[in-house]
């Protein structure tokens, strides 16, 4: 009896440490090789063209494998309520007997509207329902996140129209905490600062994908068997 206690006591323990921790692999990232140039043919005529780059514009001529700086700031507010009513009620009498007059217009004889009437009470059919139903629901949520960081992006594409298609990771292992960061996203080469760096805010197509993996996320998961009984619970 104690060993069936002592391999419950143990049992827990050796789960935990088979948990799989968190960690960063180093693998050497993909190069991205700059695609050839075509020879750009040279016209005479005016110095300025609508396909040369702009006069007015700081533009960066940037190739395939430059690093850009990103600057990320974005923020997520929501403010909803929602409140559903709905109720049903219903009923149904269905009654009648089996002997009745022929012709409505005609009353019965007493004394055979005495027996009919008694062998109705016996014989009859009387049959009735009710039903009553309701359900209430009333949702609310209130969601206010900001997120800021800083995260270095590579070209991977250059189009024909200029922009530069961008994508960027970024991970971090701190006392088991790992916190995993990608990007990625269309930018235009006139909104790249001197400092060689854009903002979220004028990336296209931006896609952010950040995940936590460690105590503190385990924390704030909902565990496996609430997740299950919630998926089942059917009220």
């Amino acid at each position: 009896m104690q060993s069936k206690y002592l391999i419950l006591i143990i049992l827990p323990i050796f789960l935990t440490g088979c948990v799989e921790q968190p960690e960063i692999k180093f693998e050497k990232p993909t190069l991205q090789v700059p695609k050839t140039q075509p020879v750009v043919q040279k016209k005479k005529g005016s110095l300025y063209s609508m396909r040369g780059p702009s006069l007015f514009a700081d533009k960066k001529d940037l190739q395939i494998g430059d690093i850009i700086q990103v600057r990320i700031s974005e923020s997520l507010n929501s403010n909803t309520k929602n409140k559903r009513e709905i109720s049903s009620d219903r009923n149904a009498n269905l009654g009648g007997g089996l002997i009745s007059q022929m012709d409505a217009n005609v009353p019965l004889a007493s004394s055979v509207k005495k027996y009919a009437d008694k062998f109705n009470s016996y014989a009859g059919v009387n049959f009735g329902t009710e039903s009553t139903s309701s359900n209430t629901g009333e949702v609310k949520t209130n969601l206010s996140e900001t997120f800021s960081t800083n995260v270095s992006a590579i070209i991977e594409e250059t189009y024909q129209n200029g922009n530069y298609l961008i994508r960027g990771t970024k991970e971090m292992l701190i006392d088991g905490q790992k916190q995993s960061l990608v990007l990625s996203g269309v930018i235009r080469p006139y909104d790249i600062t001197p400092e060689n760096s854009v903002s979220s805010s004028q990336v296209a197509n931006l896609k952010i994908l950040y995940i936590k993996d460690g105590e503190e996320q385990d924390v704030m998961k909902v565990p496996w068997g609430m997740r299950i009984i919630k998926t089942f619970w059917p009220f």
